[in-house]
């Protein structure tokens, strides 16, 4: 009987050990943390894509929603299946664009600015891409009037002119264009054709954020999460990144990942911290694909 105990006491030893073995090698695993500030999209911003194509041009929360002949709204996830390009799909619909446009609708003027920038169902021609913008800017269009902000800003049939840029992202923050308050914002960060604010910055984020700019949810989580012109707090970095990832922001997706994968702010959850890893990945994020590299020998 003694022996039995004896051997019970040197098995349950043995475990503990191994226990304590496999918690100290946790504990010495090497994490990728980035310690540098973010990457603010400015003065090359971002355009927001689905499959390459900018949503900000025919129908999204932060544009108009085209009616099209048939009566449906030109949705994004529904053209990308099948094989059908977005740029197939509004060639198709030129004429119905063109005709809508001619008659003074705000949107579609702005579409059709879209597809003189873009080359979508007409050749390309960036002054009738302007001439467009600006008629249904004249009617106080929001994506319109953003859209020439990033004419003026890139240099786009325009000479840059950070000044006019600046005031057109104001126009268009000023009718709620939750685009142009990003911009804007970016604007006031960097200092382009108006004196430099940090304040006056994220507020415009925010701003963006609270309209549903999946750009600026990631972008005030960034501000969050390194305590950039606020208090650094982990909680309301991932009440931003969270949105921002289900959108697919791969920045949102790796910073979010990386709080799962160790724990800081939420409960520590690795596979799904894998997840969000290769999403950030697929999506071309090359931190991401060095972190799956280092920490789960992807």
């Amino acid at each position: 009987m003694k022996k039995l105990l004896f051997l019970g006491a040197m098995a349950l030893s043995l475990v503990a050990c191994e226990q304590k073995e496999t918690q100290e090698q946790t504990k010495k695993q090497e994490v990728v943390i980035p310690q540098n500030a973010p990457s603010l999209p400015m003065p090359a911003i971002p355009i927001q894509t689905n499959g390459g194509v900018d949503p900000t041009a025919l129908g999204n929360p932060n544009g108009p929603v085209l009616k099209l002949e048939e009566g449906k709204p030109l949705d994004f996830n529904q053209l990308q299946t099948g094989g059908v390009s977005v740029a197939e799909h509004v060639a198709s619909q030129i004429d119905s664009i063109r005709i809508k446009a001619e008659q003074g609708n705000a949107s579609y003027q702005y579409a059709y600015g879209v597809c003189y920038e873009k080359g979508w169902g007409v050749d390309q021609d960036l002054k009738q891409a302007f001439a467009w913008y600006n008629k249904a800017a004249e009617q106080k269009n929001g994506p319109a009037l953003n859209s020439l902000g990033n004419l003026y800003r890139i240099g786009n049939g325009v000479n840059t002119d950070p000044k006019k840029a600046f005031e057109w992202y104001q126009k268009g923050a000023d009718v709620k264009d939750a685009q142009a308050m990003l911009n804007l914002g970016n604007c006031y960060y960097y200092g382009m054709g108006t004196e430099k604010s940090e304040k006056t910055a994220i507020d415009w984020w925010k701003a963006s954020a609270d309209a549903g700019n999946a750009y600026a949810m990631a972008q005030m989580g960034d501000c969050y999460y390194f305590g950039l012109g606020v208090d650094k707090n982990l909680a309301k970095a991932i009440d931003f990144y969270t949105p921002a990832a289900d959108k697919n922001i791969t920045s949102a997706l790796y910073r979010l990942g990386i709080l799962y994968y160790t724990g800081n702010g939420v409960d520590q959850d690795q596979t799904y911290a894998k997840l969000l890893m290769q999403k950030a990945r697929d999506g071309g994020m090359q931190e991401a694909q060095e972190f799956l590299i280092k920490n789960f020998k992807e």
